[in-house]
């Protein structure tokens, strides 16, 4: 067995933090700067999951009280309004040119707007008219989705740019995620905890009062990753990304990965359903706010094994297969938890496990986007990381529209409507646990089809990132 060697590994932690080493286009530095920086700015995004137009959510429907329905219709207007700036955001950030890069400058940029608005839903009357609060909360995330989008796009799509490298990609992913993870992690834990002293999770001081930290503390980590990385693409040196909208859709239409991963997307719209499932168990049926903060905290170690051996996992059997593989277990587990709702450990344990199966989709998933961006200027000559993303998005809106339909039919038809207290009565709640399960496992194994038929493997993209750089270096030599 190979012995591990501390003093070597400090050496070479010192020796390479500002440079990287041969063969590495990411110093140990750039590591930590995208890693830590992406705690505050993943402390954002964890907080846009406490406002989600959605029933699920206990600000927006059990406080609010807003009808599950008129949230689903409020949630096809957003995604009419996505539909409508999706051109507008791919042709800005595709045609971004500046000395901090592509996607450095929105980091720097948009991370106040999200966290002013984060907080501004929180502050919306309760006692005012229905209509106009539900206009208003319409209205107010209508900005936060727009600067909460290229938020996070801005820092996913850093990580695909800081080295052409595959290998070095999924590494630099598995590891910062388990990193950054921490912001949603502690986020998700005490949150829950401190809303026992400003009157529980259904109360509007717990956001009010916390939001406003939380949001501050991570604008300002993710300042981080903003000074400490550098964009690197393999273009050539007089390259300037310019890129008209019809062209680019018709580019990026053609590229038969982009659909294959896009529709592994929408068909996996529902498969998280059983997520959205443990605080509404954990209110209304053990009654207990408290564990929720633990089971959160719980849950967020279940993502760990499978982001931090995705790397190993991509090499031995390929990334296609992790989602294949994964995404049939995570229905398994799903299915059990049908029998198991009326023991809360066994529920949770199954619930853990299910849960375990989404660690490594979010590696994989980013790192194959990349190499989809690489295959596209590979086929094209041009890199479309704004159309690729923002077009996809457009897909996932409009499936999502019809989706957002369905569970607020179950809700309300099992009794549902504006008072979430009748969560209390376990007639109306386990239906409602029952649909949302079953929807789950739906999803999953349908999601799984068009990945069958993804076969850009990893020697694949090595070869491409190759004639890449023989093509950018033939350039640069003509222009000498």
């Amino acid at each position: 067995m190979k012995k591990i060697n501390i003093g070597a590994m400090i050496s070479d932690v010192k020796n390479h933090w500002k440079t990287p080493s041969e063969g590495k286009y990411i110093s140990y530095g750039e590591f930590a700067a995208y890693s830590i920086g992406g705690i505050g700015v993943n402390t954002v995004n964890s907080l846009f999951g406490y406002v989600a137009i959605s029933a699920n959510c206990l600000l927006i429907g059990s406080a609010y009280g807003i009808k599950p329905t008129h949230l689903a219709y409020l949630n096809i207007i957003m995604g009419i309004l996505n539909l409508i700036k999706t051109p507008f955001i791919s042709m800005l950030i595709d045609n971004t040119n500046t000395k901090y890069g592509k996607f450095r400058p929105y980091l720097l940029y948009t991370g106040l707007p999200t966290a002013i608005l984060l907080c501004g839903m929180a502050f919306i009357p309760n006692d005012i008219n229905y209509w106009t609060k539900v206009s208003l909360i319409g209205i107010v995330y209508a900005f936060l989705m727009i600067f909460q989008a290229l938020y996070a796009q801005a820092f996913t799509s850093l990580a695909q740019v800081l080295t052409p490298n595959g290998e070095e990609r999924t590494t630099l992913l598995s590891v910062s995620m388990f990193i950054y993870s921490l912001g949603p992690s502690i986020i998700n834990l005490v949150i829950p905890i401190l809303a026992q002293l400003t009157w529980g999770m259904t109360d509007f001081k717990t956001y009010r009062v916390f939001f406003p930290i939380f949001s501050a503390i991570g604008v300002l980590l993710s300042l981080i990753t903003f000074k400490g990385t550098k964009e690197k693409i393999v273009v050539p040196k007089d390259y300037v990304a310019k890129v008209k909208f019809s062209e680019g859709i018709k580019q990026v239409a053609k590229n038969k990965y982009f659909w294959l991963l896009n529709f592994y997307n929408v068909l996996s719209g529902l498969k998280f359903g059983i997520g959205s499932i443990l605080a509404w168990y954990c209110v209304y049926q053990i009654q207990n706010e408290g564990m929720l903060g633990l089971m959160n905290t719980v849950l967020g170690t279940a993502s760990v094994p499978l982001m931090l051996l995705a790397p190993v996992l991509a090499k031995k059997i390929g990334k296609r297969n992790i989602l294949l593989v994964t995404n049939l277990l995570r229905a398994g587990f799903a299915a059990i938890m049908l029998f198991t709702m009326g023991n809360s450990v066994v529920f949770f344990v199954f619930l853990y496990l299910a849960t375990l199966m989404l660690g490594g989709d979010g590696v994989v998933t980013t790192s194959m986007q990349a190499e989809i961006y690489d295959y596209q200027q590979w086929k094209t000559g041009t890199r479309l990381e704004g159309f690729i993303t923002q077009f996809g998005g457009m897909i996932t809106t409009v499936s999502g529209m019809f989706t957002s339909l369905i569970l607020p039919y179950f809700y309300e038809h099992y009794g549902l409507v504006d008072d979430y207290t009748v969560l209390y009565e376990e007639s109306v709640r386990t239906p409602i646990f029952n649909i949302l399960i079953i929807t789950t496992i739906i999803s999953c194994v349908l999601s799984v089809i068009p990945i069958f038929f993804y076969n850009l493997k990893e020697k694949d993209h090595k070869k491409i990132i190759e004639e890449l750089k023989e093509r950018a270096e033939a350039e640069d030599s003509l222009d000498v």
